[in-house]
């Protein structure tokens, strides 16, 4: 199905673009958000008659959008869960949990905005795209624990610089130990 875009979208085209998609897709989501119209000829002629129109309202959304992605890049969110010993989550976190955590420190995003790229189902940190117009998407810090302690602690250790973390490992038993502990595994006594 050919449908006119009637703004930005992500992967599909610019404002004006006569794109084909499927035709659930321009039915169920472009259409009803008003994201496009579909391509007949009454449709691109009421286009090009109101297309400085279009254009004024998406340049005002974009600016709108930008303003909003600003205050939201490098937010930082703590999610706090239910977790087995293993880490991972009796559920998972939504796009709606990340938005309504955004909304408690006073940034209206809408659910539909955010983007989670893997779903989140055990404890750790995950960077969350909140895209708001296609030109405008902010990055997210999702930190999810089972405690304020422990999602303090996660964050403490993602800060440290490689370095510090890579000394720990070199802090492990010399070789000679190690090697002489495998050799008492492989060769026990014999009574």
């Amino acid at each position: 199905m050919q449908v006119i875009l009637l703004e930005k979208v992500l992967k599909l085209g610019n404002l004006g673009d006569v794109v084909n998609v499927k035709d659930g897709y321009a039915r169920n989501y472009l259409i009803p958000q008003k994201k496009a119209l579909f391509a007949t000829k009454a449709n691109k002629e009421l286009f090009e008659a109101q297309k400085a129109d279009f254009e004024a309202q998406n340049a005002a959304a974009l600016e709108a959008a930008k303003t909003l992605s600003e205050k939201i890049d490098g937010q930082k969110v703590i999610a706090i869960r239910q977790a087995g010993d293993t880490g991972h989550l009796y559920g998972s976190v939504s796009t709606r949990d990340v938005a309504d955590m955004l909304k408690e420190k006073g940034l209206e995003v809408s659910y539909n905005n955010v983007i989670i790229d893997q779903a989140i189902k055990e404890i750790g940190i995950y960077t969350v795209r909140v895209a708001l117009h296609a030109d405008a998407v902010a990055k997210v810090t999702v930190n999810v624990a089972r405690s304020e302690e422990e999602a303090k602690q996660a964050e403490e250790a993602a800060s440290k610089p490689k370095a510090e973390k890579t000394e720990k490992v070199t802090e492990a038993a010399p070789v000679e130990e190690v090697t002489e502990a495998v050799e008492e595994i492989e060769n026990p006594i014999a009574e």
